[in-house]
């Protein structure tokens, strides 16, 4: 190839930088007399999608004239000189300063997807004129060819000279309506020929794209397009987990070239089989093993390469040196696969994007996800300046220090600074390369023990050491001969016989083997058809320790965990679990995870989203059971915690189920949701209903039908049991009225019922009862009603007679013909205590304002005693038997009980004062 004279720089100050380093560049402007004024044209504005547009037009046109009887073949011209004047345009600012890092990504991507649009057009009108339209059988529409983009150009990160990697895709096979009909799948195997003939054949302009597709079903061995049940077939019976890998940065392409396709239904097809497949719900961790072996064949990969030449270090390839790119894109998208499933704002193809909703969902530390956004930039910046050099697609790093230099000059730095500069980055990379599973939540990345040999029999020595007669030999009997067990398939056949000799040891550790040990097994039973389950808890003994440990501790928490087995993984690191719960910084992400929770149409994906709220509830819930089992929480505290949770949860579901609720006349609902019970008085529980009121302040004539839909939809998206199981079980009962009243209760009429035909209980509800969410002024509102009601002037015997006639009414409710003393409902028990501190809140309040609070029962007790109202020395006895009482009441239930009965004589002193106080109120 001969040289041709460079122009003068000196009228072209902005070409100067560029051309010294890019002997491309320098080329191009000697063969090329008006190159330097058109790139200092262009290099006035930022490159982007509307500009490239503008650029192919002008060409297009240009070329036309020269060929107008060949369209495929002057459409691939028009492509590649538009590619050289993107390129060009991009390497002068870039050198020059002017373009960032995105825009020269964001704009070579754009090109690409430009290329392909403009290339699939063009061949399906050329392939219909001769074939037809190809046909979908289900809907007799025309359908179109789904490209999907992978790799970079699927996260819109291209780098200036790479390749494309694209994955093919059409909905039904079928064939086309033309006179010479052909089968689908022939016409777009025609379509993807031609089509990548005009982007990577060699001209004399050049190449647009390289184009990959080994990334397809089958790869080399496949055809070049497969319908999505194909795609389907191939994901469920041979996807390999680098599969999964891979597709997190695919990109699905659509353009219409039929007018009446309708391509979303094949997209949301699409999106329907790939989420699942890489995203899992339940973290497969028998994936691990193979994910590891990925992350050592990328370590080894340029070593292998690099030894057989003898002039290449692995320091001089930035993409898959140590510390290169390739490392850095394993640690995130490592963290994508365990953690996308659980969070679906990091569900992202473009990586920056991808780390930084890593760091907003605190999935990486701020100072680490800093690092390598930093080293990522830089060290794809310099891949574009390497390859601006002679435009080619290289990774290398000059291997003399005169080259280095001129790349350290071009790029803004000194030679020390480059150097000082990669060797950071490099180093930071690497050690969060190395330590990838760790911040994955995957612990330490010590190799994965080699599993134990093949067997379809429960380990022989295990039964052996078992008395067959005693109730753990029974129940591994029953283990084995369970159909669930049997139909295993051999590779858990072998985890669960090695597994099983560990877990009894675990078990012979605790205070109470034999308990614990059957909890183990019954969710052993439970989780077995899920191998990734029995790999967790043979490869991570610190899991079976944890979950040995809490079992042994807690019935309930054993239920818990059998029940939402789910949760297992969060005992892979123990230290977060420890940690006090945010919950306004959880509901702000929790927000975030639910917004991204879409469709491919774009719409909300309304079953992920309950699901995902169900399982942030138990996440929530399962962190406070671990904090409360190891002693962390008091009473009080779990209670306002898990007040705290639903309460963010109800608002949040408010917010997601009024743009379902349409209304022509209601743009802005008025609309609050009141808590009643143990909700309203923040002492729920584990396993609490929700006791609820909803209330509305619209005079709109369509407002009562309105806001009974719109209470309605709150119901069912707290109580649907979905596959993640119920939000909250729900109940309406303390509405004005009851059952026979009306859903959703206007405030003027929540207000004339509570004025004039509430009975006495239903203002001792009232002091259990506050806004929990929706609109704030009708919770102001209610605050003072709350308040006015309370303040209303009582007689003290009627009053007395309606809390007393109420209070056995209650007790006969729950009759206890037992031995044991019921906390809760027997005699001098919490409801003894309850309805004395409303008693005296509605009798005294009037004078007592201090009294209006809904502070708790402990609380109240003691305002009350400074008022004078009750001895001081009870009050105080009482609100410790009261603390006392929740305290064995909390532990009776992590124990499994169903009723909370303990023997009388253990609660012999809390039981006398609460007589002595009830007796002292009511003089009985």
């Amino acid at each position: 190839m001969s040289r041709h004279p460079i122009p003068s720089m000196s009228q072209k100050p902005l070409l100067k930088a560029a051309s010294e380093w890019s002997e491309a560049l320098r080329y191009q402007l000697g063969a090329q007399a008006t190159l330097a004024q058109q790139l200092e044209h262009d290099c006035q504005q930022a490159v982007g999608k509307k500009q490239i547009s503008k650029w192919f037009d002008t060409l297009e046109q240009q070329n036309e004239q020269v060929s107008p009887h060949a369209p495929l073949t002057t459409l691939g011209a028009t492509l590649r000189l538009l590619r050289q004047r993107v390129f060009y345009t991009l390497m002068v600012r870039d050198i020059a300063g002017q373009a960032g890092f995105d825009e020269v990504t964001l704009a070579m991507s754009a090109l690409a997807d430009f290329a392909l649009e403009k290339a699939y057009l063009a061949v399906s009108h050329s392939l219909t004129q001769r074939f037809g339209y190809p046909i979908d059988p289900d809907t007799q529409r025309p359908q179109e060819l789904i490209i999907v983009t992978m790799g970079k150009l699927g996260g819109y990160e291209l780098n200036v000279s790479s390749d494309i990697d694209l994955i093919f895709l059409y909905g039904r096979e079928g064939k086309t309506n033309g006179r010479r009909a052909i089968s689908n799948h022939e016409f777009f195997a025609k379509t993807v020929q031609q089509l990548l003939a005009i982007l990577s054949e060699t001209t004399a302009y050049g190449k647009v794209f390289r184009t990959d597709l080994r990334l397809r079903p089958d790869a080399d061995a496949g055809p070049l397009a497969c319908s999505l049940a194909a795609l389907e077939h191939y994901l469920i019976n041979q996807g390999h987990d680098w599969e999964r890998y891979a597709w997190i940065k695919s990109r699905p392409l659509v353009f219409k070239a039929f007018t009446d396709s309708a391509p979303q239904a094949h997209l949301a097809e699409l999106q329907a089989l790939r989420t699942p497949f890489v995203y899992r719900k339940y973290f497969d961790f028998d994936a691990l093993a193979s994910l590891r072996h990925l992350r050592e064949r990328i370590r080894h990969e340029w070593q292998k390469r690099a030894s057989s030449q003898h002039n290449i270090d692995t320091q001089n390839h930035i993409k898959l040196g140590d510390g290169g790119i390739r490392e850095i894109e394993f640690v995130v998208q490592l963290n994508q696969l365990v953690r996308g499933g659980r969070n679906p704002s990091t569900q992202k193809t473009n990586l920056l994007a991808a780390l930084s909703a890593q760091r907003q969902a605190d999935l990486i530390e701020a100072s680490l996800a800093t690092a390598l956004e930093q080293a990522y930039r830089f060290l794809r910046r310099t891949e574009h300046f390497l390859q601006y050099r002679n435009d080619e697609q290289t990774h290398l790093l000059p291997n003399n220090s005169a080259q280095t230099q001129q790349l350290a000059k071009a790029m803004g730095y000194t030679l020390e600074a480059f150097n000082e500069q990669l060797a950071k980055h490099r180093q930071n990379v690497q050690g969060a390369f190395q330590e990838a599973f760790r911040i994955a939540g995957l612990g330490h990345n010590e190799a994965l023990p080699k599993p134990s040999s093949p067997s379809t029999e429960l380990d022989k020595e295990t039964f052996n050491a078992i008395d067959a007669t005693s109730p753990v030999g029974k129940r591994l009997v029953q283990l084995q001969q369970s159909p669930r067990i049997r139909r295993l398939p051999t590779v858990s056949q072998n985890r669960l016989t090695a597994l099983l000799p560990a877990l009894l040891e675990a078990a012979a550790q605790t205070d109470n083997p034999e308990q614990t040990c059957l909890r183990l097994l019954n969710l052993t039973e439970t989780i077995a058809p899920r191998s990734a389950y029995l790999a967790l808890l043979s490869e991570y003994p610190d899991v079976l320790a944890r979950l040995t440990q809490l079992f042994s501790a807690s019935q309930w928490a054993a239920q818990y965990l059998t029940q939402y087995p789910l949760l297992l993984d969060s005992l892979i690191e123990w230290q977060p679990l420890m940690q006090p719960i945010q919950l306004s910084e959880q509901a702000q992400q929790l927000h975030t995870e639910l917004d991204a929770c879409r469709l491919a149409n774009g719409k909300p994906d309304i079953e992920r989203q309950m699901n995902f709220m169900r399982d942030f509830q138990r996440q929530i819930s399962f962190q406070l059971l671990v904090q409360d089992i190891a002693g962390k929480l008091s009473v009080e505290k779990l209670a306002d915690e898990l007040s705290a949770l639903a309460d963010l949860l109800l608002e949040e579901t408010l917010y997601r189920v009024i743009p379902l609720i349409h209304s022509e006349t209601i743009k802005t609902p008025a609309f609050a949701i009141l808590a009643y019970g143990k909700l309203g008085g923040k002492e729920l529980g584990y396993a609490s209903d929700l006791d609820l009121v909803f209330v509305y302040d619209d005079p709109n004539p369509d407002a009562p039908q309105y806001y009974t839909r719109l209470g309605q939809r709150m119901v069912s998206w707290l109580t649907t049991l979905t596959s993640s199981g119920r939000l909250y079980e729900v109940d309406l009962r303390l509405r004005p009225d009851g059952d026979a009243g009306v859903l959703a209760v206007s405030f003027d009429g929540l207000s004339r019922y509570q004025l004039t035909h509430a009975k006495p209980w239903e203002h001792q509800a009232l002091t259990r009862a506050r806004f929990a969410a929706g609109d704030k002024r009708i919770g102001l509102r209610f605050e003072r009603l709350r308040r006015r009601i309370l303040l209303l002037p009582r007689n003290r015997q009627a009053l007395k007679y309606a809390i007393c006639t109420m209070r056995d009414k209650i007790r006969a409710g729950h009759p206890n013909n037992s031995q044991l003393f019921d906390i809760k409902h027997d005699i001098a028990g919490m409801v003894d205590i309850e309805f004395i501190t409303q008693y005296l809140v509605l009798l005294h309040a009037a004078e007592h304002p201090q009294l209006l609070g809904n502070l708790g029962n402990i609380a109240l007790l003691n305002l009350a005693a400074q008022a004078e109202l009750i001895p001081m020395s009870l009050a105080k006895a009482v609100a410790a038997s009261y603390r006392d009482y929740r305290r064995l009441q909390h532990r009776l239930r992590l124990d499994g009980a169903e009723k909370a009965r303990i023997d009388p004589q253990l609660a012999a002193k809390q039981r006398h004062y609460a007589q002595q106080l009830w007796n002292t109120v009511f003089h009985r």
